[in-house]
């Protein structure tokens, strides 16, 4: 082993044995210093059980500036849009869909009478468009609930007896795992994650907000020229079985335009 160690390279150390005073210097703090101590006693302070303290709350968040919030409030309004967007397209393309035609309107109390009595809380896709604009959805586990609505009332009302009863069951349920899987597949969970800490963190700072926007008015004055106790303004005012899309709004112009021609001719014609 030592000719693997060279002597001109300074490879080797030698230790020389220590002296008496070298001893002496090396275990005399360790003998006379500390082991000779006596121990400490146990009615010192320091042997005394300590006092069981509670746990110290959380610090309070910092207050957010005025500006902080306003950006805040305008990302936060930015995420929930595009949820607004995709909910009215889903929404939209299970009203369209002809299996779940019965669910895009509120029933009939005239057709069924004891709906009211059965169902407690009626839901249907009309109602869903109108809370998806009301921004009443902050998640999309909010609107699927409605979803579930639709479909628990269908399966209360409809008992599973009789054919017409069992295809509405049929149809609920079919509602219901389409509206699931559509969310499912197209919505990313980190975008419903976030949805959900929004949702938190509104609630937190008690923060309810509404559309200004968006204005209902009574159905007595929704159509002009009606009373309050014509039946007829109801009619008027019954929403379409399925919502039309916003991107092809229904007009008559082009028919009002033949209508004017051919009245024209007509007098032409009449001597």
């Amino acid at each position: 082993i030592k000719e693997l160690f060279n002597d001109d390279r300074e490879e080797v150390f030698k230790v020389q044995l220590p002296n008496m005073e070298e001893r002496r210097t090396f275990f005399e703090d360790l003998i006379v210093n500390q082991a000779a101590k006596p121990p400490a006693s146990k009615n010192s302070p320091a042997w005394r059980p300590l006092e069981v303290l509670p746990i110290a709350p959380p610090p309070k968040p910092r207050q957010l500036t005025e500006k902080e919030i306003r950006q805040l409030e305008k990302q936060e309004e930015d995420t929930l849009r595009e949820l607004r967007i995709f909910l009215r397209d889903v929404t939209h393309r299970l009203a369209v869909d002809r299996r779940f035609r019965a669910f895009t309107k509120p029933v009939d109390p005239e057709e069924v009478p004891d709906y009211d009595t059965v169902i407690k809380q009626p839901m249907d896709l009309s109602a869903v468009l109108s809370k998806i604009d009301l921004h009443q959805y902050q998640t999309a586990g909010d609107f699927l609930k409605d979803i579930d609505l639709i479909c628990s009332n269908a399966l209360q009302y409809n008992p599973d007896k009789y054919p017409g009863d069992r295809l509405i069951r049929h149809r609920a349920c079919a509602l219901k795992d389409t509206a699931y899987a559509i969310v499912r597949e197209e919505m990313d969970e980190d975008f419903e994650q976030h949805c959900e800490e929004i949702k938190e963190s509104r609630k937190r700072r008690g923060m309810i907000y509404a559309p200004s926007y968006y204005h209902v008015m009574s159905k007595q004055n929704s159509v002009p020229g009606c009373k309050n106790t014509d039946p007829k303004c109801d009619e008027k005012t019954k929403m379409p079985a399925a919502p039309v899309d916003s991107s092809t709004p229904r007009s008559n112009g082009k028919l009002h335009f033949i209508q004017t021609f051919l009245e024209k001719v007509l007098k032409s014609l009449i001597p």
